[in-house]
């Protein structure tokens, strides 16, 4: 590793750089962390700052919005009249006095619109659309979705992205508590936008800052470009009013901050204000002091190499004439000696020391070759002893800590062998994919020592009704998995159903029962790996997720 570096004044001078420089790397990974996590930490505040601020500000006007339109329906004497021309006029003021409301109308109770502005939609039957379904028992807002019934109607936008709205709307009852209809305000989503450029400004946009709004569902209402949900957040984001480096869906690290809107009590927007920047540019400052730290740090070790090679060179010559004899020494002559003139009382220390080394050097050598004899055989006695422990190591890997079940490994090897098999013989085998229902919900309920010791249970329950029929193997989480070599799917449907009855009847703590979701693969002759076997038993497992849970359904 040292070639070229055989020399003591070299080594001196390698060692002197060596260290150095690993003082001057750590100085300089010191400075950068801390400023880094400094100017991350204030760049992370600044972004939840603006998420916060956006947030605010949709707030407020959310909370305008819906006391405007609550306002509205308990005005009684606008629907008293039998022609609403009192209700007309205030449905033009209160229109005339917001550019964004796109529509404002009432419709009776059976869902028939009787006054709108600009008498758009009058006479339009409405009883089918949210926000008058929402709205017959307390006041609704709804979430962003396109126009439609008035998209034909209304001019279209010069950008050309699709009209988008946002409904509020409230009941209007009778003094006896009927319901006379439903008032309704559609604004458009331009208010939003409008909101968000108000926010940010020219230094935020210039530092790349961008804004998205999620929805309840994780989809990202806003920007407008990705109304086909091009673009998705990552999966884990930021608690409201925190930040953290998230990798996007374009697989650059992004400075990510997440702060919820708050919406009436009665509704259940679930947006989400997150704001980010590319950590490259929020961290740049950081970045060109630290590549300016790393050019004088290694200008200043060259320098001190330099004065240190120019030490060692004064210290290394008596110990170069020392190494010479050993050499000569080495190749058989017998005769020289380690006498130097050296002024150093270390290097004549170090020259008598060898003169009485060379005196002891034959009986060393056979007691060293006594010793390597000795150590040979403790060497095979101690390879016979690890080779024991890896074969007991080999049967661990491949369990469950957990649920001493099988694990993905063995599961996996299990799988090839049968897939190889199949191919080979064409024996069939089938695949169950098992995933407990509701499984968080009890770990949050009971605590995760309960969800630990269903998981036990569960896999007790399902290895001794499988036995010697099949494999049972904790695939991850609350799911496993049950190879059944040569079976038919119908029969594997069998032991799926057996499974699930049992489980459901399975009481798992004090009065906890749980069940579980199936989905039930057999191998077919045209897959080209074992996998696609497992991928469609997963498939089928989400489908009876999707139909209602506690249920087996078998791949098509």
């Amino acid at each position: 590793m040292l070639r070229g570096f055989d020399t003591f004044r070299k080594r001196i001078t390698l060692l002197s750089g060596g260290l150095l420089l690993t003082l001057s790397f750590l100085l300089i990974t010191s400075f950068y962390q801390l400023t880094a996590s400094r100017l991350s930490v204030a760049s992370g505040e600044t972004l939840v700052g603006i998420s916060q601020s956006i947030s605010n500000m949709l707030t407020a006007d959310i909370a305008e919005r819906h006391r405007e339109v609550v306002l509205l329906s308990q005005r009684s004497f606008l629907y008293e009249n039998r022609d609403l021309s009192d209700l007309q006029g205030a449905i033009d003021r209160i229109k005339s006095s917001y550019k964004d409301y796109v529509w404002i109308g009432f419709a009776d109770a059976e869902g028939l619109v009787l006054a709108s502005g600009n008498g758009l939609l009058k006479g339009t039957d409405v009883s089918q659309r949210p926000w008058f379904i929402n709205a017959r028992a307390v006041p609704f807002v709804g979430d962003v979705h396109h126009a439609l019934l008035l998209e034909r109607l209304l001019p279209k936008p010069k950008d050309g992205v699709p009209i988008r709205l946002v409904d509020f709307s409230a009941p209007v009852l009778g003094d006896n508590g009927e319901l006379k209809g439903v008032v309704g305000i559609h604004v458009d989503w331009t208010w939003v936008r409008e909101i968000i450029s108000s926010s940010l400004s020219e230094t935020s946009k210039r530092k790349s800052i961008d804004v998205f709004i999620i929805g309840k569902d994780g989809d990202i209402l806003y920007p407008d470009s990705n109304v086909k949900g091009e673009l998705q957040a990552p999966k884990t984001l930021p608690k409201s009013g925190e930040f953290k480096a998230l990798v996007w869906q374009d697989g650059e690290e992004y400075l990510t901050s997440l702060v919820s809107v708050d919406s009436p009590e009665s509704s259940s927007l679930g947006w989400k204000i997150v704001v980010r920047q590319p950590l490259s540019i929020a961290m740049s400052a950081v970045n060109d002091v630290h590549k300016l730290l790393l050019f004088l740090g290694g200008f200043s070790t060259l320098f001190c190499m330099l004065l240190a090679y120019w030490f060692a060179s004064t210290l290394s010559r008596p110990l170069e004439r020392l190494a010479h004899t050993a050499k000569s020494i080495q190749q058989g002559n017998r005769n020289a000696t380690f006498q130097d003139d050296s002024k150093l009382s270390e290097v004549a220390s170090l020259s008598c020391s060898l003169e009485k080394m060379m005196s002891s050097l034959l009986v060393r050598e056979q007691s060293l070759m006594q010793m390597n004899l000795t150590l040979e055989t403790k060497v095979r006695t101690r390879t016979a002893e690890l080779e024991a422990s890896n074969r007991s190591l080999e049967v661990i890997v491949r369990q469950d800590p957990l649920t001493q079940s099988y694990n993905r490994l063995a599961l996996d090897e299990a799988l090839l062998d049968e897939y190889n098999l199949a191919k080979q013989s064409q024996r069939p085998f089938a695949v169950i994919m098992a995933d407990v229902d509701y499984f968080k919900k009890v770990n949050d309920v009971y605590g995760h020592t309960v969800g630990d010791t269903v998981l036990k249970k569960m896999a007790v329950l399902f290895s001794r009704l499988v036995g010697s029929k099949g494999m049972v193997a904790r695939f991850g989480g609350e799911e496993f998995t049950v190879l059944l070599p040569n079976f038919l799917v119908e029969e594997a449907e069998i032991i799926a159903e057996t499974l699930r009855s049992a489980l459901e009847k399975e009481e798992m703590s004090d009065g906890l029962f749980v069940s579980a979701s199936f989905g039930v693969a057999i191998y077919l002759a045209d897959d080209s790996h074992y996998e696609q076997v497992l991928n469609r038993a997963d498939a089928a497992l989400y489908d009876a997720k999707e139909q209602g849970r506690n249920r087996v359904i078998v791949s098509a």
